[in-house]
């Protein structure tokens, strides 16, 4: 689960790994990933630094 920031209020949307959809917590707008094919590295503000983490523990050939 993570949450995302609401396009209409700025509030937070909590969105499931698993859902294509979620709501904001504020001000009950829907947020919707931009494809069902994207991953969230694609859209969310903390993609970077996921990217490090999963950099960092790939193994070493």
């Amino acid at each position: 689960m993570k949450y995302v920031k609401c396009h209409e209020c700025g509030g937070d949307v909590e969105i499931w790994s698993d859902e294509d959809s979620g709501f904001c917590l504020d001000c009950n707008a829907e947020w919707a990933k931009p494809d069902k094919d994207v991953s969230c590295l694609d859209y969310c503000e903390y993609a970077e630094a996921c990217r490090e983490i999963i950099e960092a523990k790939k193994p070493v050939c």
